[in-house]
Formats: structure tokens, C-alpha cells, sequence
């Protein structure tokens, strides 16, 4: 999120000469007076008086208004600025807990992941009603073709995942998480993933597996993303088995919730703040 720099403000230059031509405004009212009679004299001198007096009230309560705001203003984008550094140092710190597994090393489990076992409920979302869960030590076992292999060669140990029904009329989607061993392995595999889905040559199982098996794959649709040494994912297909194409508007809104807001924002976002 980009800042805009604040105005820059000068105030005894804009103070001063604010206020100079107020009092100027105000001195030249009585310089084109008559010299009055001797008997009004003290009469004709003192009600002049009474309105310099007010202006000189109202031009003191003019300045202590304006160095109350240019105060307060300061003090504002001060503290407004140690809050934005302290924001994103906790976001650094954070960030920095997941990038491998000698820092973030104990291993994920169904209940943290979907600690509610009848639904998933991501955030400003309708509820996905889960149909199973499964983790398993053999990453291959939620992957078809050569994604196994290489999550393999990148350290994975881990995936634990659930199968659940949208809340959109027709939609299944599978989700989980894949634990890596590092970040950087994870951003191998991220840029590798997109060759092989591209392809054909591998990509991501249902849960529980489709009945026509592998074949009936490129009628998903699959979305992920790595966070630190994760690897996020769903599979989305439809239950009358009708191809879910890469623009459909529902299979962007399943993978923006459960990948993005539930899974990296929810999941990982608690478990980096747990001590």
C-alpha cells in the first residue's frame, strides 16, 4: 500500500502572515478618522477600543487554533507512521516464522487445519460443508502425474487436505496444504506446477477420487499458491461432470475463499502468530 507523502506545512511563515493582514484589516479602520471635538474625545477614543480589543482576542484564539491543529497534525502522522512500521515489522516477523521447516517445524494436522469437522467457513463467505478429510505422510497420494515426484525432490512430507461442497449449486472443490521443506523449494515448485497443469503431465487428485480416475481431470479446475514453505491448492469440478473452464466467474470466487482468505490468511496467519 503506497503513503502519500503529507503536505508540507510552515506554520510561523502562514501564521504570520495570516495574521498580519487580519490586523492590518482591523489598524486601518481608525487610520481615516477625524480628529473628533474635545468634549466627545474620550468618548470618540474608547469605542474604537473595543473592537481592536475583540480582533486582538479573536486573532490570539485564531493562532492558538491553528498551533493546536498543527500540533495535533504532527502528532497524528508521527504516531500514525510508528503504527505503519509497527505493522509491517509484525508482518516481516511473521512472514518469517513460515519460510522453512527448522523455524515452523511442527507438522500440520486435520484439526488445526479444518478444526471444524462438518464445514469450512472462510471469511465474509457462505459455509463448504465437508464430505472427508485426509493427511498423509506421502504427498504423492494427493497429486496425479509428476507433480508427486517433484514435490518429492522439494521436501514435501506432508499434505493434509478435505473434500467439500461448495455453496454454489453443482460445485466440489478439494483443498489442503502441502508442507515443504523450504521456501525457495516451494517457489521451484510454484513455477514447475504451471508447465506441468498446462500439459497434462500432472496436476492434483480429488477427494475422494473421481470414479473415471486421472482422465476425468481436465475437466477441473485447479488454483494455488505457495506461502512460505506451503503450497496451497484446490480442485474444482462440477457434480454432473461438465468442464469448469479457467474464466468461470464461481471457480475464481471458491479459489479466492478457500486458498487465499481461509487457507494462507486463516490457517498459516494463525499458526505464524501462535508463540
Amino acid at each position: 500500500m503506497l503513503y502519500g507523502t503529507p503536505p508540507r506545512y510552515e506554520p510561523r511563515a502562514t501564521a504570520r502572515g495570516g495574521l498580519a493582514l487580519y490586523v492590518r484589516g482591523f489598524g486601518a479602520v481608525g487610520s481615516g478618522q477625524h480628529r473628533p471635538a474635545p468634549r466627545a474625545r474620550t468618548q470618540r477614543r474608547r469605542a474604537p477600543r473595543e473592537p481592536e480589543r475583540t480582533a486582538q482576542f479573536l486573532v490570539r484564539g485564531l493562532a492558538a487554533l491553528i498551533l493546536l491543529g498543527l500540533v495535533a497534525m504532527t502528532t497524528f502522522l508521527v504516531f500514525g507512521g510508528d503504527r505503519k512500521a509497527g505493522t509491517e515489522a509484525a508482518a516481516d516477523v511473521k512472514a518469517g516464522l513460515l519460510t522453512s521447516r527448522t523455524v515452523d517445524n511442527a507438522p500440520l494436522t486435520v484439526e488445526e487445519v479444518f478444526p471444524d469437522s462438518r464445514e469450512v467457513r472462510p471469511p465474509s463467505a457462505l459455509p463448504y460443508r465437508i464430505t472427508m478429510t485426509h493427511t498423509d505422510a506421502d504427498c504423492r497420494t494427493a497429486t496425479t502425474g509428476e507433480t508427486g515426484a517433484l514435490l518429492l525432490a522439494h521436501g514435501c512430507n506432508q499434505v493434509v487436505r478435505a473434500g467439500m461442497t461448495a455453496p454454489y449449486d453443482g460445485y466440489e472443490v478439494t483443498a489442503g496444504l502441502f508442507n515443504l521443506a523450504d521456501e525457495a523449494g516451494a517457489g521451484v515448485v510454484d513455477g514447475r506446477l504451471r508447465e506441468l497443469v498446462v500439459s497434462g503431465d500432472g496436476s492434483f487428485a480429488t477427494l475422494p477420487a473421481t470414479r473415471s480416475g486421472p482422465d476425468a481431470l481436465p475437466t477441473a479446475q485447479v488454483g494455488w499458491r505457495t506461502s512460505g514453505h506451503y503450497l496451497l491448492y484446490c480442485v474444482i469440478t462440477r457434480s454432473d461432470g461438465k468442464l469448469v473452464t479457467s474464466d468461470d466467474p464461481v471457480a475464481e470466487r471458491i479459489t479466492a475463499q478457500l486458498v487465499d482468505a481461509y487457507l494462507n490468511t486463516t490457517v498459516l496467519g494463525r499458526r505464524a502468530s501462535s508463540p
